[in-house]
């Protein structure tokens, strides 16, 4: 155990500085489309579970196939722990724990560095950007298929190449973005042989990922088939290069702990809109100015790497890069076309290559270990700030505070309401509001889903127009 903790006290601390940044999640209700995702995840033999995995017909309203990551991680709570949001939250933990691990482990194979490793795995224990991975369950897809990506990924670099498979089908069944899969294998291959290591040539790789692009023909052709292109609202294919650069833009300064909120106050040509400091600088203020001190940090060891001007050095520092952006923009594939669709949570597998290169950059450049940590503390300062704004602004947080008000008001008032035809409303005094709050709690609770996994009985008598036998002013579950 000594021996244990001797040689882990480094990646051990990481999680313990990880936990402590989101351990207040862990007592955050379900919200939104947790409520669908509970209801699709009821099965009650052991043919409805395996239905999970139906290529061919997905649950009612789901376009998607992610039947790992949904309904059967919501079966678990809907089986096991009384619908119960906790044991969904410590798996959650566990799993990104578990990830941290095995970017220190890819960071160690690839770099030949153990600092390099423990840099990137504690920069990406601390970023800002698991806001959604930690308080919107929801988002455990993304958790999933990083996960096992990165097992593919690894074991991909031990040779262990049906290993490496079987891992990467398990990230398609947690989501679709696991289709960049074998290009990040490729860039590893590449990268790999750029290093002048023992691997098999280019012919020999090309035998290897002949399993991987089968089965992705097979996935897509089956996927489109069925269930065809995301869509709704948000899903608007832009192809251009100007609006694919500014989403570029955005989720690299996600992935260095700006807020994701920011995007709403600043316009075309960078135009600030000033009811970001009208409402909130007191909280903003501390943010740029930590963030003002991140990048003055990494901006002085980029530059003291640039005056390195040994051959070796410049060589090896260009591959880095070269690797490092291309995971980065490869990652990003699935979700770089849509511009009104980009939220930090999407920055699971992407952030990697971030990561990756500052630790990099900070292990390499030959400056103090002290100016290292100064730069690790202004990074954790930088995420705690944008986070503690996050929860206090972001949609996620507000709708699930909605949702737990319902839940505590129809338990106490359940018995009451049970024969009884219940509507959702507006009083006069919220026509003065830019917003409806029946409109806000519909949201919340996914329509009717809530009711369909809390309250059954309920639900036929559920409505958020219409006369109704009791009256329930939407406002009282917004907190103001």
């Amino acid at each position: 155990m000594k021996d244990f903790l001797k040689k882990y006290k480094y990646l051990l601390f990481t999680f313990f500085v990880s936990f402590v940044i989101f351990y207040p999640s862990l007592f955050v209700f379900f919200t939104n489309d947790d409520f669908f995702f509970l209801k699709t995840a009821q099965a009650k033999s052991f043919g409805d579970f395996l239905n999970f995995f139906n290529l061919i017909k997905g649950p009612d309203g789901f376009g998607m196939y992610r039947p790992l990551t949904t309904q059967v991680f919501y079966f678990i709570s809907t089986k096991f722990f009384n619908l119960s949001p906790l044991p969904l939250h410590i798996v959650t933990f566990i799993f990104f724990f578990a990830i941290i691990y095995l970017i220190y482990r890819l960071a160690l194979v690839l770099f030949k560095n153990q600092e390099i490793a423990l840099i990137s795995a504690f920069l990406y224990s601390a970023s800002a950007t698991h806001f959604g991975h930690f308080y919107y369950l929801a988002t455990f897809q993304e958790i999933g298929v990083t996960f096992f990506v990165l097992l593919s990924s690894l074991a991909f670099l031990s040779k262990k190449n049906f290993l490496s498979f079987i891992f990467f089908v398990l990230a398609l069944l947690s989501k679709e973005t696991a289709v960049v899969t074998p290009i990040l294998l490729t860039l590893i291959y590449f990268f790999q042989k750029s290093q002048k290591r023992e691997i098999p040539d280019v012919k020999k790789l090309l035998i290897i990922l002949t399993p991987f692009v089968t089965c992705l023909f097979i996935y897509l052709l089956v996927r489109f088939r069925w269930y065809g292109f995301a869509s709704g609202d948000s899903y608007i294919w832009d192809f251009s290069v100007k609006r694919v650069l500014n989403t570029s833009f955005w989720y690299l300064l996600w992935s260095l702990n700006i807020p994701e909120s920011l995007i709403d106050f600043i316009g075309s040509g960078l135009k600030v809109n000033p009811n970001l400091f009208l409402y909130w600088k007191d909280q903003i203020m501390p943010i740029f100015i930590s963030f003002f001190v991140q990048g003055a940090l990494l901006a002085t060891v980029l530059i003291k790497a640039l005056l390195q001007k040994t051959k070796n050095y410049m060589a090896q520092r260009d591959l880095v890069s070269v690797f490092c952006i291309a995971w980065f923009l490869t990652s990003l594939l699935p979700v770089i076309f849509l511009p009104e669709h980009k939220f930090s949570f999407y920055l699971t597998l992407p952030l990697i290559g971030v990561v990756f290169r500052i630790g990099y950059l900070l292990s390499t450049s030959k400056i103090n270990k002290f100016f290292v940590i100064l730069f690790l503390a202004a990074w954790t300062v930088t995420s705690i700030l944008t986070l503690r704004f996050t929860v206090q602004t972001n949609w996620i947080t507000q709708d699930e505070l909605i949702s737990k008000r319902v839940f505590e008001f129809f338990n106490a008032k359940g018995e009451y309401l049970a024969t009884k035809k219940i509507v959702f409303s507006d009083t006069k005094e919220d026509a003065s509001l830019p917003w409806s709050p029946t409109l806000l709690v519909k949201t919340a609770l996914s329509i009717n889903n809530f009711f369909e996994v809390f309250y059954p009985s309920l639900v036929n008598n559920i409505s958020y127009s219409g006369r109704a036998d009791v009256t329930i002013t939407s406002r009282q579950f917004l907190g103001y």
